[in-house]
């Protein structure tokens, strides 16, 4: 698989995901996050805080194959 399709792969995963408008922790099985219940799908997110999200998951996989 290739890089850009494996980042694909992994953005598309996130998409289903929601998380905290305020630090972006997700959401999980949370009701609330920083004192609110504020919590938007990754979608929805600037597109700065999606690609600080994704690099996020994509260093931590590279990071567990080690």
């Amino acid at each position: 698989m290739t890089q850009v399709s494996f980042r694909e792969l992994v953005r598309q995963e996130l998409s289903s995901i929601e998380y905290c408008c305020y630090c972006l922790e997700p959401k999980g099985d949370k009701w609330h996050c920083c004192q609110e219940n504020h919590f938007i799908p990754f979608t929805d997110l600037d597109e700065d805080q999606q690609e600080d999200i994704l690099s996020y998951e994509l260093d931590e996989y590279e990071g567990a194959d080690k």
